[in-house]
């Protein structure tokens, strides 16, 4: 089933890490996180500066969340979403 977005919408920088967000499967709140990597990579591809990480994770939101909902109905209990994933070649 395909996670929600969390009404909140609060993240949480992780300075060299990631972003660490939440979704719901119904009532059930499921912790996410999108790598620092793949951040980067994504605003290297777009030509926007790297050092906005949280910039480029609002930008995309809408797909790191859809990337972390797959990745959940995959059988991943802690979605991450990573850099072949949100910047394919």
């Amino acid at each position: 089933m395909p996670l929600i977005t969390d009404p909140s919408r609060d993240s949480e920088l992780r300075l060299f890490e990631g972003i660490a967000f939440a979704m719901f499967d119904r009532e059930q709140l499921v912790h996410c996180f999108v790598t620092w990597a793949a951040l980067l990579d994504r605003a290297a591809r777009d030509g926007t500066r790297q050092t906005d990480v949280k910039g480029t994770y609002e930008r995309y939101r809408w797909k790191i969340e859809l990337i972390a909902s797959r990745n959940y109905d995959q059988g991943e209990t802690r979605p991450v979403v990573r850099t072949e994933q949100l910047t394919p070649r």
